[in-house]
């Protein structure tokens, strides 16, 4: 019997969806599945042992127009929408005859709606993995009906969702299977990625992290006085400084093994995503968080921080200039417990995939 081939259509909005889709692949992959990468995400943020679908020349998903990390451009995202959605049914058509090339068996989606529309055309099995769809975020901003109205128009063609932890509102979805948090652990020891990267063994080391993104006005130099502190920053996250404080490190790029650059971190500061959040919550990482703008999705993950395990918000003013010490201490100084999870989510996802390829 040949190994079936799963598709795996990935939004390249942030690097959550994508991080957490690669777990996925790792999953099918020892499970002897081909694999095959239709996304706008960076390869590097998937295993080398999958195969591309090349772009056909359109980017599979609007996702969300950002001026930086935490800045929203809801004008423009309806602007790119609605040249999306003049050219919807041309690049539906198209994307089928790239999944029937590929030879898909099945299609994974996080969460692109052109996807489910493209294996309806292609007569392929689709289903959703995600904790949030695009109607939903969509449909908290003004004008975006008919925009909405066609992305559950797509994902209604889709044999089901398989939900994640975290969600807001899928209903577009018509049959819901909940599968447990898709997390990555750290693959090797705090100490080794510390002396890899020339981190202090002993000092708290804080990570400042906005999900592939820059965060404009972040004031580096005023960190500097929080010397009992070490802070990482990875691009795209860095502002022009010319004199960086002795206790601010700057890596010339971000590690592929970003998670164990999380777990071998004593606080991660950032804006809550599902998969920075996620990487903390399962490798035991506090947070410190700021608001992202009118992201539906930072609702749900704020409410829930705090009782997950270890979490605190600051204001982004006061994170931008830099004041974050005291928060950080109160941080480190909270003994609130972890809450125990399953976190086998991306094995649960990757049989359901598989056994519905059995079954068609």
């Amino acid at each position: 019997m040949t190994s079936p081939t799963v598709v795996l259509a990935v939004t390249g909005h942030g690097f959550g969806h994508a991080v957490r889709t690669a777990e996925v692949a790792r999953a099918l992959r020892r499970r002897s599945a081909r694999v095959v990468v239709r996304s706008d995400a960076p390869r590097w943020l998937f295993p080398e042992d999958v195969e591309w679908i090349p772009s056909p020349g359109w980017q599979l998903d609007v996702g969300v127009a950002q001026h930086d990390g935490l800045e929203l451009d809801i004008d423009a995202t309806r602007r790119l929408w609605q040249t999306f959605v003049a050219e919807f049914d041309e690049r539906a058509d198209a994307e089928a005859r790239l999944l029937r090339s590929a030879g898909a068996d099945v299609v994974l989606g996080d969460i692109p709606p052109l996807a489910f529309a493209a294996a309806a055309r292609a007569g392929r099995p689709a289903f959703g993995m995600t904790n949030f769809t695009w109607d939903w975020i969509y449909a908290a901003w003004p004008d975006f009906e008919a925009i909405v109205a066609r992305i559950r128009d797509a994902y209604a063609q889709a044999d089901g969702l398989l939900r994640l932890p975290l969600y807001g509102a899928c209903n577009a979805f018509a049959r819901i299977t909940d599968v447990p948090l898709v997390a990555r652990r750290a693959t090797r020891s705090r100490a080794v990625v510390r002396r890899e990267l020339g981190l202090p063994l002993e000092t708290p080391v804080v990570l400042m992290s906005f999900g592939g993104f820059a965060a404009r006005g972040l004031d580096l130099a005023s960190l500097g006085r929080w010397r009992e502190y070490m802070f990482v920053v990875t691009p795209p996250s860095v502002p022009e400084v010319t004199d960086l404080p002795a206790n601010v490190c700057v890596l010339n790029e971000t590690p592929p093994d970003y998670v164990s650059l999380v777990a071998a971190c004593d606080v991660v500061v950032t804006k809550p995503g599902y998969g920075i959040v996620a990487d903390c919550l399962a490798n035991r990482v506090p947070m410190l968080f700021t608001d992202r703008g009118p992201f539906r999705e930072y609702e749900v993950l704020a409410a829930a921080l705090p009782r997950l395990g270890r979490a605190r918000f600051v204001a982004r003013e006061q994170l931008l200039a830099g004041e974050i010490g005291a928060d950080l201490d109160l941080l480190l100084a909270s003994n609130t417990p972890w809450t125990e999870q399953p976190m086998d989510g991306a094995e649960r996802v990757a049989e359901h995939v598989l056994d519905q390829v059995t079954i068609k």
